[in-house]
C-alpha cells in the first residue's frame, strides 16, 4: 500500500540522492554484522518472499484500488535485515520495470523496509500474549500505517495531495492542483477520491480500511500455515 509510484524528475535531488545514500549505508551495515549461518538457511526463503513482494505490488487487486506490498510477513519470516534487503532488490526491479522512477527505488526501499522493520518487533512482542493470527494482523495494521503515512506525507510534499491519495474508480484526477492554502488542497483532492457508492472522506476512509484488512488478514493466514509446516522460521533468532 505505500509503494510510491511517481516516475523520475519529480522528487528534488536532495531528497532522492539522501534516499540512496540512507539505503546503502543500511545495508551495508546489514551485510557487515548479518550471521552467515542464519542468513544461509533463509536465503531460499528470502527469495521466495521477495517474489510474493514483487508479485503483491505489481498486480493489481482490481477491487481496491491499492497494491499489497506483504513487507511485514517477509521481517516476520526472515528478519528485519535479510527482509530490508528482499526490499531493496523488489523495489529496483520494480523501478526497472516502469513501477516508480529509478530516482525513487530508495526513498521505496526506507519506506517499505520500515514495515519489515516495525512488523518484525511488534509481531515477536505480540505472538506469546495472543495468538499468531492475530499477533500478525496487528502488526501489519500498525506498521502499513506508519509507512503509508511517510508516504502519504513524502508524495503530498513533492508531487501534492492528490498524487498521494488512492482514486479508486476515478482515473482523472488534477495532479496539478496546488495552493498556498492547504486545507482547500487537500479538500480538492479528497474530493476526487471515488469507490463504488463512496466519495470524498467515505471513499478514502474505505479504501485504506479495506487495503489494511485485506493486508493483515492475508499476513495472518499465510504466518499461521507457517507455523504449522515451518515453526522454526517464527522461532528463530532475531539478526
Amino acid at each position: 500500500m505505500s509503494h510510491i509510484h511517481i516516475p523520475d524528475g519529480i522528487i528534488p535531488p536532495f531528497l532522492w540522492i539522501a534516499g540512496y545514500l540512507i539505503t546503502i549505508a543500511i545495508i551495508f551495515m546489514i551485510i557487515r554484522k548479518i550471521n552467515p549461518e542464519e542468513a544461509r538457511k533463509k536465503i531460499p526463503f528470502t527469495g521466495l518472499a521477495a517474489a510474493i513482494m514483487l508479485i503483491g505490488m505489481s498486480v493489481p487487486l482490481f477491487i481496491i484500488p491499492v497494491h499489497l506490498s506483504l513487507a511485514v510477513l517477509t521481517g516476520i519470516l526472515v528478519g528485519p535485515s535479510l527482509g530490508f534487503l528482499a526490499v531493496f532488490a523488489v523495489n529496483i526491479t520494480l523501478a526497472l520495470f516502469g513501477h516508480g522512477g529509478i530516482t525513487v527505488a530508495g526513498i521505496n526501499t526506507l519506506v517499505i523496509g520500515s514495515e519489515v522493520l516495525i512488523g518484525y518487533y511488534l509481531f515477536n512482542a505480540l505472538k506469546n500474549r495472543i495468538s499468531l493470527f492475530g499477533g500478525a494482523f496487528m502488526a501489519t495494521v500498525l506498521a502499513v500505517m506508519v509507512s503509508l503515512s511517510m508516504m502519504v506525507g513524502l508524495v503530498a510534499y513533492t508531487a501534492g495531495v492528490a498524487e498521494a491519495l488512492p482514486h479508486g474508480n476515478d482515473e482523472h484526477h488534477d495532479c496539478a492542483f496546488h495552493t498556498e492554502d492547504h486545507e482547500e488542497e487537500i479538500s480538492h483532492a479528497v474530493e476526487g477520491v471515488s469507490y463504488f457508492f463512496f466519495s470524498g472522506w467515505a471513499a478514502l476512509f474505505m479504501i485504506v480500511t479495506a487495503g489494511l484488512v485485506l493486508e493483515a488478514s492475508a499476513t495472518g493466514l499465510i504466518i499461521r500455515y507457517f507455523s504449522k509446516v515451518r515453526p522454526d522460521l517464527l522461532n528463530s533468532s532475531e539478526e
